[in-house]
């Protein structure tokens, strides 16, 4: 309702005008006109028509601040709204356990990359799980899964985890490591990331990119 008052602000300020203004002058017009027949006589006078009028308008008002409050009332609950869903976003955001991921060595072509997850949040994370580990080729198919997932108990702020994959070889250039990570923060609330890396040249290392998945 509120949303149809607003996008018709003209025509309620006419028909308020009409309402105000218009019914009156009419009253003023029927009474200056001499009734055709005795059925249109009015058996009550111009003051009292006006009189019963103003009651309505009267009660028109207080309708009109009646829905004024409750739109105002309902302004403040949006704010109230946002304001919640910005103090909440924050509140997530700095309960949320951060990671970066760091290759640290590997066997010729990139068999058994190994590669450390560190926690670079002030924020404890626990019940961690990496799983889904593949490697996809550059056309995004899949060149090899992993068959295991590697759990930890907990990774507190600045300390990390090393792990090794039981890779094969890659074949060429623009191969992908993806899997994805899960965990707790301090609240229990859980919290799962998308690692992918793209190894551009055999000769170098990926380089890893850590997304919070929604």
């Amino acid at each position: 309702m509120f949303e149809w008052l607003k996008a018709h602000k003209k025509l309620i300020m006419v028909i308020s005008v009409l309402i105000i203004f218009g019914v009156p002058l009419i009253i003023h017009i029927l009474f200056k006109i001499e009734a055709p027949n005795s059925f249109f006589v009015a058996e009550w006078s111009a003051g009292e028509l006006l009189s019963y009028y103003g009651s309505i308008l009267a009660f028109i008002g207080t309708v009109v601040l009646v829905i004024l409050a409750l739109y105002q009332n309902h302004i403040i609950k949006i704010e109230a709204d946002k304001r919640t869903e910005i103090l909440e976003q924050r509140e997530y955001d700095s309960n949320m356990p951060k990671f970066i991921a760091i290759p640290t060595g590997s066997n010729g072509l990139r068999t058994n990359l190994r590669f450390l997850i560190r926690n670079i949040s002030e924020n404890l994370a626990s019940e961690i799980e990496l799983y889904d580990i593949k490697i996809l080729k550059p056309n995004n198919e899949v060149f090899w899964t992993s068959d295991t997932n590697y759990k930890y108990l907990s990774l507190s702020s600045n300390e990390e985890v090393k792990i090794e994959l039981k890779n094969p070889a890659l074949q060429g250039d623009g191969y992908i490591f993806s899997l994805e990570m899960q965990c707790m923060d301090k609240f229990d609330k859980q919290h799962k990331y998308m690692i992918k890396g793209i190894c551009e040249k055999l000769d170098t290392f990926p380089v890893f990119k850590i997304t919070e998945l929604t």
